[in-house]
């Protein structure tokens, strides 16, 4: 905190939200993935709640996926509104589930935009308090941000009011960041992934900065399980499946290839397996686990460009890592904006092989992403916005659930986040299919021979005969599809 004229802003984050948080209106809170979120002024609003009674009525937005604690603190608010979700805990989704608010889900990509463009300022209003993280402020009142750059900038520029958290367990993070937002009409003249084309820092006027927050709070783990010996058999077979292709695609061996390697479990497995593969990688994502960060040192992974770095349960000795290495990290890493990570002139600029993920399939590749039997379980984040713009995109997944009781490959899914048309592959422990040129029945077949489980591999196949019967260019039959649940139960009963 190295600016003069603000170190009088500095105040205890109780004082700010008495002084600052309004009881209706607009809020938004930055951080991705568990990473970077604000932490004290929650706490403190929570806190608040508790001890006075006071009712806060607010349209809350967030930036990406938060934490069971954030939740908590938030969930003391009455929300009208959240966007997008990003929720973590059961009890955030018990209230969304029951409509107990509204929610607007959407890609991350376009919510920043949304922000800046004034789409939520003429349909919802403006923001009226905007809270970030920050890993300092230079002499000159520029915000050097966090691990998380996601929307901060946006909101920074669209917001009526700026808190700042300022987090002094952070190193020195100048130099890692490069800060730019597209113009309208204007490429974005990146062509390389550690191209830098903008600030290190945000800028912002002094005026719009209410307060500041001295915090020494390091981020809550995000909601992710441990790796599993499932996760880990999916990422052989990514890995198989890319030994083949870059064997015979040669796009895929210029220095334009770049690799989004999912999230969670599913991306820290694959960091322990691409050394496996015949050349050294890029990086481009929305988001990353610290676990790829001794890669890029070692030059395994050439570089990276991400919007956020987080850590997974069980590996904080890579954040560390990337704590005492920072000066060497900043010469392989980059932190950018959502609108340039998951802006889809980059993603399809590059040769990018995008690994996604979901909640179930249908047999023709269709992809549900957010929801369970029609309730909310997570957000799309920036699925939508890589799988249309990459030059590959592979969906890989366990086929079961982790009780095995219950199928992710299904005859119809619920909900559709990522139409079938946007799926090149599909990877489960059971191996995988390469699905481009392959007509509807004919994908079906692929995907219930290779990657379904076993033991709901007939159920599947008698579905799609049944449905055939139907006729159609990609035939359903829902009758057909209950009774193939209804086979799953009498199944899952015998364990």
């Amino acid at each position: 905190m190295e600016c003069e004229s603000l170190r009088s802003r500095i105040l205890d984050p109780y004082e700010v939200v008495e002084k600052y948080i309004p009881k209706t209106g607009i809020i938004a809170f930055a951080g991705m993935a568990g990473t970077s979120l604000p932490k004290e002024v929650p706490k403190a609003l929570h806190d608040y709640i508790s001890k006075t009674g006071e009712k806060f009525s607010l349209v809350v937005f967030q930036a990406g996926s938060t934490t069971p604690e954030f939740d908590e603190w938030i969930s003391s608010v009455t929300m009208v509104m959240r966007i997008p979700f990003g929720g973590s805990s059961r009890k955030l989704r018990e209230a969304v589930n029951t409509r107990k608010f509204g929610l607007f889900d959407m890609g991350l990509y376009e919510h920043s935009r949304w922000v800046r463009k004034g789409i939520y300022l003429r349909s919802i209003g403006r923001i009226d308090v905007a809270i970030i993280e920050a890993a300092g402020i230079t002499r000159e009142g520029y915000i050097i941000p966090s691990l998380s750059v996601d929307v901060v900038p946006a909101f920074i520029e669209s917001c009526n009011k700026l808190i700042v958290e300022v987090n002094l367990l952070r190193p020195n993070l100048t130099g890692l960041h490069d800060i730019y937002l597209p113009a309208t009409g204007q490429p974005i003249p990146i062509s390389r992934v550690l191209d830098r084309i903008g600030h290190p820092f945000i800028k912002c006027p002094e005026s719009k900065i209410e307060a500041i927050v001295l915090s020494k709070s390091e981020d809550a783990t995000p909601l992710y399980s441990g790796i599993t010996q499932t996760d880990l058999r999916i990422a052989e077979n990514i890995l198989d499946f890319l030994n083949y292709e870059f064997s015979r695609d040669p796009n895929l061996k210029d220095e334009y290839t770049v690799f989004q390697p999912g999230a969670g479990p599913m991306s820290s497995a694959l960091a322990r397996k691409i050394s496996e593969l015949p050349t050294s990688l890029n990086i481009w994502a929305e988001a990353l686990s610290t676990t790829w960060i001794p890669l890029a040192l070692s030059g395994i992974v050439k570089g990276v460009s991400s919007s956020v770095l987080y850590t997974l349960p069980g590996e904080a000795e890579y954040r560390s890592k990337l704590y005492e290495e920072i000066e060497e990290v900043k010469k392989c890493v980059v932190l950018r904006p959502y609108e340039v990570t998951n802006n889809p002139e980059i993603i399809s600029r590059f040769n990018t092989v995008s690994i996604q993920q979901a909640i179930e399939i249908d047999v023709y590749g269709h992809v549900n992403v957010s929801h369970i039997r029609g309730n909310m379980y997570g957000g799309v984040g920036g699925s939508i916005e890589f799988t249309r713009s990459a030059y590959l995109t592979i969906l890989a997944m366990p086929s079961t659930t982790g009780d095995l009781k219950t199928p992710r490959i299904v005859p119809i899914i619920s909900h559709v986040d990522i139409p079938e048309h946007d799926v090149d592959v599909i990877v489960t422990e059971n191996g995988w299919i390469d699905l481009r040129g392959l007509p509807p029945v004919e994908r079906a077949k692929a995907i219930i021979d290779k990657c379904s489980h076993p033991k709901f591999k007939d159920l599947l196949y008698r579905y799609l005969e049944k449905a055939k019967r139907q006729g159609g260019h990609e035939p359903i039959d829902f009758e057909a599809a209950i009774e193939f649940w209804n086979d799953v139960k009498d199944i899952a009963a015998q364990y």
